[in-house]
């Protein structure tokens, strides 16, 4: 038997009871944050809110939203960068934990990102396993790599936001995208639902944007249909939007200093993955 194999799978189950721990502990991370959160400015050009969907078909738990406005002065994009550890062995990424990169990068929101395959596709996946995103990834206007099936919403040196429902980007946008993050159809366009979007509920995580007001729209669902997330965030303004990696993946993390909310996991956390998607932000000072 492969000891280094074993010693990953007893780590991964201890890793996983340790995260059962914390989430059953009544003051836990994750359960202090068991009720809504009214629409919140918890960081200057940032509003978190939390609500709880009515039990559905499409969905049930709570629904976490972010809006940020990219005009605000200090508001900055963050994308994972390539890994120059991880290229040296053939690939483009090591998974990483949110709140790890939450902390690292000084962020004051972020989401995971793009769907990914690893080096050890088994679960569990480990911190440090080297890892490539499928979807096309800009990072500081480095492009990971061009996948033919990629919806890239990107976003300039003066973060105007760009998406468009078809795919891949050509090269004028990769040409011009700072930051830009791939994911899939782009189902909420203008406004509108794409009729075929699907109906069934999981943990999902999804992007949009409103174009013209240079608004930015972040989301995770608890247990929630495509179709319900992206009519959720139109409802809350946003024109068009698509869904990022879901499931086990789905994770929202508040950085420290947000003003009227604890910092942390808002959701999901225990699995790493290749890919984050977050935004730096000043601290609102003097309002509480």
């Amino acid at each position: 038997m492969n000891s280094g194999i074993d010693q990953r799978k007893w780590l991964g189950i201890l890793v996983s009871v340790a995260a059962m721990g914390l989430l059953l502990a009544g003051d836990s991370f994750y359960w202090d944050r068991r009720g809504p959160q009214a629409p919140t400015e918890i960081f200057a050009g940032i509003t978190y809110g939390r609500e709880r969907l009515d039990t559905t078909q499409e969905g049930h738990g709570f629904l976490h939203w972010v809006r940020i406005d990219l005009s605000v002065a200090g508001i900055e994009l963050y994308v994972t960068p390539l890994d120059p550890t991880a290229r040296a062995q053939g690939w483009q990424y090591r998974l990483r934990q949110i709140e790890d990169v939450v902390g690292r990068e000084h962020l004051a929101i972020a989401i995971n990102g793009t769907l990914f395959t690893s080096k050890y596709g088994w679960w569990p996946r480990m911190s440090g396993d080297v890892a490539n995103s499928i979807e096309t990834v800009v990072a500081n206007h480095v492009v990971s790599h061009v996948w033919e099936h990629t919806y890239l919403l990107w976003f300039d040196d003066q973060l105007m936001p760009h998406l468009r429902p078809s795919k891949p980007p050509t090269a004028a946008e990769l040409a011009r995208a700072k930051w830009g993050i791939g994911g899939q159809a782009v189902s909420l366009w203008d406004g509108k639902i794409w009729a075929g979007t699907s109906r069934s509920s999981d943990s999902r995580t999804a992007v949009a944007v409103d174009q013209q007001r240079k608004l930015l729209f972040l989301a995770v669902g608890e247990h929630i249909s495509p179709r319900l997330l992206l009519a959720r965030l139109a409802d809350l303004g946003a024109k068009d939007g698509m869904l990022l990696d879901g499931g086990g993946s789905s994770s929202l993390a508040i950085g420290k200093g947000a003003a009227g909310v604890r910092a942390g996991t808002v959701y999901g956390g225990s699995r790493p993955v290749a890919t984050f998607f977050g935004v730096r932000a000043q601290l609102i000072r003097n309002r509480y």
